[in-house]
Order: C-alpha cells, then structure tokens, then sequence
C-alpha cells in the first residue's frame, strides 16, 4: 500500500497543508505591510530611515514563516514515519478510516476561520499610516524572531522511542499496560483532533474539571453567583468573603481545575469563604447584554447578595485578566463595598509592542464588523487567532504531548488543561466591543474615562489595598500594559509582584503554589 493510500498519511498531509495555508495567510499580510512600509509618504528623513528599517524587519518575517512552515511539515509528516513497519501496516489495515473524512472537513472550515483574521487584517493595513505601522511592525517581528531565536531547528525534533516501542510491544501481542496506555492515548488524540479540530487533545467528554462542590445562591438573568462548600476540615471562615471574578473568553474552572490543582481548593483551605460569577451562555444574536450589564446589576447584584448572606459590610475582589478589569471597575464604582482587589494578568492599557499590540491595534483589528456581522465575538475566532499570530506553539505542544504520553504525572495535568484552552466562550458584542474600545483603542479605562451606565469609572476611588500580579513572560499581556496599575490608583497599600511565567501560569504550575499562599494571605487580610 503506498503512502498516498494511506488514511493516516492522507490526514497528516491534510494538517500539514493546513499549516502551510496559516503560514501563507500570515506571510500575504507580511508582504503587504513591507508594501506599505517602503511606498507611504515620507514626511521627513527621520521619517523614511524609521520606514526603511520597519520594512526590513518585516520582510525577514518572509525567511522565519518559510522556515516555520517547513518544520511544520517534517515534523507532522514523520510522526508515523518513525513508527516500526508492524505499527504502519495495523494503521493501514483501516484504523483510520474515518480520520480522513473527519480532518477534511474540519480542515475546510478551519482554514476558513485561520485565514479571516489576516485576510481582514491585511485589507485594513493597506489604508494604515504607513510610518505607525511600520514601527508596530517592527515591534511584532522583533517577537517573533525572539521567539524563533529560543525554538531552534531541533526543538521541533520529537522522540518518538517510547511511542514506537509501545506500538512494537502492542502488535507482537504484548500484554504490557503501560505500552497499551500508550498507544491507546495515541490514537484518541488523532481522533479528537479530527472530531473537533487540530489544537485539541482531551475529549471534553471524558476529562473531569471543575470538581470542588459549589451551589448557586443568586442568579439575575444569564448570571449565576456560586458558593462553593467548605470542607468539614476547613477552618472557620476569616477576612471578608471573597468574589473570583474570571475572564469573559474562557471558563471559569481554570481557577478550580481538579483537585490538587484547584486554585478554589487552595482558597477554602486557608478559611476563605469563596464564591464565583458565571456570565452564562451567549445566545447567537444577543445584541443587549453589554459590559454595563455585566457591572451593574451583575456583579453589583453579586456583592448585594454575598452581603446579605454573610451580613459583611465589605466583599473581597479576585479577577483573572479581563476579570480584574471588571473588579476594578466595581471597586471604582462601589468603594464602600470591596474590601480588597486582587488582579492577575489584567489588561490596563494597550501593549507599546509585540504580537497582541498588532492584533488589537484600531487600525488593524476589524473588531466593529466582526460584531456586526455576528452580534458577538465567536469564541473560536479568538482562539485560531492566536493560533494563527504563534503557531509554533501548536507545534511545541505536539511535540511535549507525544514525549509525555507516558508520564502519568504531565498527562494528568495536561487533558484538563486542554480541555479549558479550547473550552472557549462567544463574548456578547456588546460586551467585546466596548472593552476593546475603552482599553486598547481608546484608552479611556486607564484614563479613568471610561463610563457604566453614564458614571465615570475614576480609578483613584479606588482606595482599598491592591495587589496586582503580572507575569514576565505574558505576551497576552505584556508587563508593561499591566504594570502601571500602581500608577493610577488612589491606594496607599498598593503591591506589585511579577511572576515568573505566562499569562495562565500561575493557575497550573505546581511550582506557584507560594504565589497561591501570597494571594490568599492578602485576601484574607494579612
């Protein structure tokens, strides 16, 4: 049987192109910036030398993306190329027969979705100042190659011994558990991603999260205020209770993954009493649920309950990147109510640089036509964005995934986590379309300008003690973008801690557990 009549290889071929068609899609909107860059009007020399430069740093995107494609392509192509000759022959006697056909039509759509944003992006920065973007572009570049500096040619090499044993000791008849463990996570993981879609590796039907007990105790709509239930052996309730105010794009139970790893667990296990807001479902076409809404009466209405139930006069904030956005606002708003802010990774300004400043630029990101086209922002148009803007990170994860198919420890970690980076949520338009104005288009948030419900959301009213953790590896949001939090609240009792790590970092790496303890000592007043 050849390779081109083999399903499996046909599937492999299918993600290969599909990482070259990302590639091409990224390098045509390249192409055009380096246009822009070297044709716009000049206005003076300074002006021309920062074009020139901006150009050439662009156009070495050109070099980086070819050579990324390629290791996209050795790298899926080989995965069952190094797989012992018996391994092949029980793939092609039809293992796969259905892979085909599923990854052909994810692919079809998946492509679709991975080429709209450059494609629109790409539109836009035709009619951009040249001489802006070109200096937002240079900034981007200097990431990735950044970036592409630290994955070197043999990053991308992947071990496949432990695989292609397992699969040797599996059709020699081998009752070995551990070799069919392997070979069995193997093939799921091909049968997830072909079901629904090339970042997954968890089915989300078979991966458990979200596990400590909790109960709803106020609803108000779409939103749900939870409690969750303290254990028996869980020491009387100290400091103020505390509300987790999470992001609007992913779920919630990244804060309460599974036991041991459970941000929520850590919490009632230092005496907190710990509730979460819920936003609910967003309804294809819901053009009223806005950001006012989700202030006022959502977690306003929140606090009003946890109050009521508790008879504290003071509720403590937690809020996990856009989360904190809205605590702070609430804090802004209410000061006689919060007790305490605490933000992690929370977006206060647009980024000066880098990948995300380029994605959320005004000029540059089609924010107005995607909600008006939707009447929301599609979960899943965030999530192949990012994709798209570093897809060698796809590759890395491929990469730790087949390494550590048989470390119990990673593999208990990773389907959880899987399953929360691709459990994405539709953001009402409403909702996304004011938060990206107010904050990186307009900068009206850090200004103290933005309004709720026509009130000036003022950050100096905010004078309860902050602390605000930032991560130095975030490149969702960057330090700096973060950072000057200080700088414009009106606390005396104000701390800064940066984490060593990434935007989600803390929640998930058991070496973060101190920073878990810091958190909950200032939350419990401490």
């Amino acid at each position: 049987m050849t390779d081109t009549e083999n399903p499996h290889e046909k599937l492999m071929k299918l993600w290969t192109d599909g990482a070259k068609a990302t590639a091409d899609a990224m390098q045509a909107f390249f192409d055009t910036a380096t246009q822009a860059a070297k044709t716009g009007p000049a206005t003076a020399s300074g002006d021309a030398a920062v074009r020139d430069e901006g150009s050439d740093w662009i156009a070495t995107w050109g070099k980086t993306v070819a050579e990324l494609s390629s290791l996209q392509a050795q790298f899926l192509g080989g995965l069952v190329r190094d797989l012992p000759e018996a391994a092949r022959e029980r793939l092609n006697l039809g293992a796969f027969s259905q892979l085909e056909r599923l990854g052909s039509a994810n692919w079809e759509e998946e492509l679709r979705r991975l080429s709209e944003v450059p494609a629109a992006m790409t539109e836009r920065l035709s009619q951009a100042n040249p001489e802006r973007m070109g200096r937002l572009l240079q900034s981007m570049t200097r990431e990735y190659l950044a970036d592409l500096e630290g994955l070197k040619s043999s990053g991308f090499t992947v071990d496949t011994n432990a695989l292609a044993n397992a699969w040797t000791q599996v059709m020699t008849g081998s009752k070995d558990a551990k070799s069919q463990q392997l070979v069995n996570r193997f093939v799921e993981a091909l049968t997830v991603k072909a079901r629904y879609g090339s970042e997954y590796y968890a089915d989300p039907d078979k991966t458990p999260v979200g596990q400590t007990p909790r109960t709803v105790v106020h609803q108000d709509g779409k939103i749900s205020l939870y409690r969750y239930d303290r254990p028996d052996n869980a020491p009387e309730p100290q400091g103020d209770p505390v509300l987790l105010v999470y992001s609007v794009i992913n779920k919630t139970y990244i804060l309460d993954l599974l036991p041991g790893f459970s941000f929520v667990e850590h919490l009632l296990a230092e005496g907190l009493d710990v509730y979460m807001v819920e936003w609910g479902e967003t309804e294809p076409g819901d053009r009223t649920t806005t950001l006012d809404s989700y202030i006022d009466p959502g977690i306003t209405g929140c606090l009003a309950a946890i109050r009521e139930r508790t008879g504290k006069e003071k509720v403590s904030l937690f809020g996990h990147c856009i989360g904190g956005n809205l605590a702070l606002m609430v804090a802004a708003l209410h000061p006689d109510k919060v007790s305490r802010v605490t933000t992690l990774t929370t977006p206060i300004t647009a980024a000066e640089g880098g990948v995300v400043a380029v994605w959320t630029d005004r000029d540059l990101f089609p924010v107005d036509a995607i909600v008006d086209a939707t009447g929301h922002m599609p979960a899943k148009l965030i999530r192949h964005t990012f994709m798209v803007l570093k897809p060698y990170y796809e590759v890395m994860k491929w990469k730790m995934f087949l390494e550590k198919l048989g470390d119990e420890d990673v593999m208990k970690l990773f389907y959880p986590v899987d399953r929360w980076a691709n459990d994405n949520v539709d953001i009402p338009g409403a909702v996304f379309r004011k938060f990206v104005d107010e904050v990186f288009h307009a900068n009206r948030f850090s200004n103290s300008e933005t309004r709720i419900h026509g009130e000036r959301v003022d950050l100096k009213n905010i004078t309860c003690p902050v602390m605000n953790l930032t991560a130095t590896r975030d490149w969702v949001v960057p330090p700096p973008s973060a950072e000057c939090l200080g700088d414009l609240v009106g606390s005396d009792d104000y701390r800064h801690v940066s984490i060593e790590g990434a935007h989600v970092t803390i929640m998930i790496d058991p070496r973060s557990r101190p920073l878990w303890t810091t958190m909950s000592d200032f939350l419990r007043g401490e």
